[in-house]
C-alpha cells in the first residue's frame, strides 16, 4: 500500500536522524572522557578508537527505544498539523494502519535493542575491561607519555620523559622510590635511551649516558655513579585472579547467568535489560495518541506531556534498578506494577475516543 510505505519511509527517516544526532550527543561525551584519560596516561592513546567503538553499546541502549518514541512523535505530529493525517482518514484510511506501521518499527528496533542489551552490551563490557587491564599490567601497551610524571605499572618508580619518538627517549628522568632487595632510593637521570620489550613480556629501558645517584639525606654514604649504557627492567603487574564471582560487574553477564544469578544486582540488573527491551513496544503504543494534534494548538502542548512521561518512566526505572541493587526494593515486582502501569495508560489513551470510552465519558461528566 502506497500511504503505508510513505508512512514508514517517513517515520524511519525521522527516526534515523533523531538516532544519528544522539548518537552523535553521546558519542562527543564518550570522546571528552577517553580523551581526558588518555592525557592523564591512564590509558594509551591506541586504545581511544577501540573503547570509543565499544561504547557505542552503552550508548544504544537508551538512544534506540528514545529514537522511535521521538520518531513516531515528531513524524505523526507533523502529519496532524499539516492535515494530512486528517486527508487520509478522510479518503477512508483507517486508523489502524498508524498501529500497523508502528508495529513494524517496533520490531525491527525491538531486534536491534534486545540482541544489544542481551548480547553485545556484556560482550563490549568485558572487551573494555579486557582492554583497559591489559594496559595497567602490560607496560608495552600503555606506552609512555613526554612531559608527564607517570608511575611504572609494578608501582616502584616513577619516570619522566621530556620526549618519545617511537622507542627513543630523551631526557629521561627516573626515580626509584621503592626499591627491592634492601637497596636504596636512587634518581637516575639520561639524556637519551631506548625501550624494548622481552620474551616474558617486560619492558627493558636502555639509558646512554646515564647519572646515578642513590642514597637518602640520612645517610653518608651517598653514591654517584655514571654509566655509558644503563639497563633497567619494568616488569608487568600482577593480574589478580581471586576475583569474587558475586562482586564481578554484572553489567558482563549474558541473560542465562543473571537468570542463575540469585544476588541483588544480578536480579536488577536483569529485569533493567528487560526494560529497556519492552519499553519499545510500549512507548510506541503509547506515543500514538500523543501524536495526535490539533494545527491551532501547536507543537508545544503536544510534545511535552508525551516526552514527561518518557521521561518519568526511564527515571523510576532507572531510580529502582539502582534501589534493587542495594537490596532496599525487589525489583521483579516493580518491574511489573510499572510496565503494567504504563501499558494501562497506554491502553486508556488509545481507546479514549472510541464509542465505549465517550459513552463512559458522557455517562460520568453527567453525574
Amino acid at each position: 500500500m502506497i500511504i503505508r510505505r510513505y508512512l514508514i519511509k517517513e517515520t524511519m527517516k525521522t527516526q534515523g536522524a533523531i538516532l544519528f544526532i544522539l548518537l552523535l550527543i553521546f558519542f562527543s561525551q564518550k570522546l571528552i572522557k577517553i580523551l581526558s584519560s588518555a592525557i592523564d596516561g591512564s590509558i594509551p592513546r591506541d586504545l581511544i578508537m577501540p573503547l570509543l567503538v565499544l561504547g557505542v553499546s552503552n550508548m544504544a541502549d537508551l538512544i534506540l527505544p528514545l529514537s522511535l518514541f521521538l520518531g513516531v512523535l515528531v513524524t505523526f505530529g507533523r502529519l496532524y498539523s499539516d492535515s494530512e493525517m486528517v486527508a487520509m482518514h478522510a479518503c477512508g484510511v483507517k486508523k489502524r494502519l498508524n498501529y500497523q506501521v508502528v508495529f513494524l518499527l517496533c520490531v525491527m528496533t525491538c531486534t536491534l535493542t534486545a540482541l544489544n542489551s542481551l548480547w553485545f552490551g556484556p560482550w563490549s563490557s568485558v572487551k573494555q575491561d579486557q582492554l583497559v587491564e591489559n594496559a595497567k599490567i602490560n607496560p608495552s601497551l600503555a606506552g609512555l607519555l613526554a612531559g608527564q610524571f607517570q608511575q611504572t605499572p609494578d608501582g616502584n618508580s616513577v619516570i619522566y620523559i621530556g620526549n618519545v619518538d617511537n622507542n627513543k627517549l630523551d631526557n629521561v628522568f627516573i626515580a626509584q622510590i621503592n626499591p627491592r632487595n634492601n637497596q636504596r632510593p636512587s634518581i637516575i637521570i639520561a639524556n637519551k635511551g631506548k625501550t624494548e620489550e622481552d620474551a616474558d613480556g617486560n619492558q627493558i629501558i636502555t639509558l646512554e649516558d646515564a647519572n646515578r645517584y642513590e642514597g637518602t639525606a640520612q645517610l653518608k654514604d651517598f653514591r654517584i655513579s655514571n654509566f655509558h649504557n644503563y639497563l633497567g627492567i619494568i616488569k608487568p603487574k600482577e593480574l589478580d585472579t581471586n576475583v569474587d564471582d558475586d562482586k564481578a560487574d554484572v553489567q558482563q553477564l549474558g541473560l542465562l547467568e543473571l537468570q542463575q544469578n540469585p544476588t541483588a544486582k544480578a536480579q536488577a540488573e536483569l529485569c533493567w535489560r528487560l526494560t529497556l527491551i519492552i519499553s519499545v513496544p510500549l512507548m510506541a503504543f503509547l506515543v500514538i495518541p500523543l501524536s495526535v494534534s490539533n494545527p491551532r494548538q501547536g507543537r508545544l502542548a503536544q510534545i511535552l506531556p508525551a516526552l514527561l512521561l518518557y521521561l518519568v518512566y526511564f527515571l523510576i526505572s532507572s531510580s529502582v534498578k539502582a534501589n534493587a541493587g542495594k537490596g532496599r526494593l525487589d525489583p521483579a515486582l516493580w518491574f511489573y506494577l510499572i510496565n503494567i502501569g504504563y501499558f494501562i495508560l497506554a491502553l486508556i489513551l488509545n481507546c479514549w475516543d472510541n464509542l465505549f470510552m465517550r459513552k463512559l465519558r458522557l455517562k460520568y461528566s453527567a453525574l
